[in-house]
């Protein structure tokens, strides 16, 4: 067989080396790296909450407006040249090294104290979390679905199960903040004790995570309906899913059963 005919029926595409120039990751950079630090700094440390609460809305808005502008510029882009997946790969990445200094911290705190959990700390059911985790990774599921029916052409079918995802993840929050408010009333706040402040800290940033992941679901939504959808930004998206899902799992475990 001739090297022609081998290569008939074959659809070789070449993308041409360029620039790609784009704010959106900065924004994300200083919300999430400057400004969302920074107000709780300025709230717990400094005890300065008009400034916490200035940076609070700015850290915000920048991370919510780059991380949605971010996502527009490969949303609806049928044929990319596939760095979505590549891109989610360093970002989870980035994560994994940064939460684990969290950890690192948080062993140091408690391995260093004479009594764990410290004075002060109430007796913790965690059950409400528990049902709440294990509802939330239902969603790596209903996402594994929603990616077999993208690959089989049906966009409707896709977004629907990206809904419901949505709609599980809504749930899981809703329980972890019903959680919260239940620990808030017998006085236990994240200024207790250090275990109060691993406890809030460590689910508040999984918490701020599914918020992420849920934008991110949600941006998907008008374009998979349309029926163009990249195939690179659902595979990354379902990378994120995951990713959460798995955080969470561990998050459980580091807090309430360690």
């Amino acid at each position: 067989m001739s090297e022609e005919t081998m290569s008939e029926g074959l659809e070789i595409k070449h993308y041409t080396t360029h620039w790609h120039t784009s704010p959106f990751p900065m924004m994300v950079g200083f919300g999430t790296g400057l400004f969302l630090p920074w107000a709780f700094m300025l709230q717990f440390n400094y005890d300065l909450p008009t400034a916490a609460l200035v940076f609070l809305a700015v850290g915000a808005a920048l991370t919510i407006g780059g991380g949605l502008g971010w996502a527009s510029e490969t949303i609806g882009v049928l044929d990319d040249e596939n760095w979505s997946p590549s891109a989610m790969l360093m970002f989870i990445g980035t994560e994994i090294m940064t939460i684990g200094a969290v950890l690192a911290g948080y062993w140091v705190a408690r391995l260093g104290a004479d009594v764990w959990p410290p004075k002060g700390t109430p007796e913790i059911d965690p059950t409400l979390p528990i049902v709440a985790t294990l509802i939330l990774i239902t969603s790596s599921i209903t996402i594994g679905f929603a990616r077999k029916r993208q690959m089989e052409g049906d966009a409707s079918g896709f977004a629907k199960l990206v809904v419901l995802s949505c709609v599980i993840w809504v749930a899981f929050m809703v329980m972890i903040v019903t959680d919260w408010s239940h620990l808030a009333s017998e006085g236990f706040t994240i200024g207790t004790n250090a275990y109060s402040t691993a406890l809030y800290g460590l689910t508040g940033i999984h918490f701020a995570h599914v918020i992420i992941g849920l934008l991110v679901m949600l941006a998907c939504l008008p374009s998979a309906f349309r029926g163009r959808l990249s195939f690179s930004y659902t595979r990354a998206m379902s990378m994120y899913v995951n990713f959460v899902n798995v955080l969470g799992l561990w998050v459980l475990f580091q807090v309430y059963f360690f």
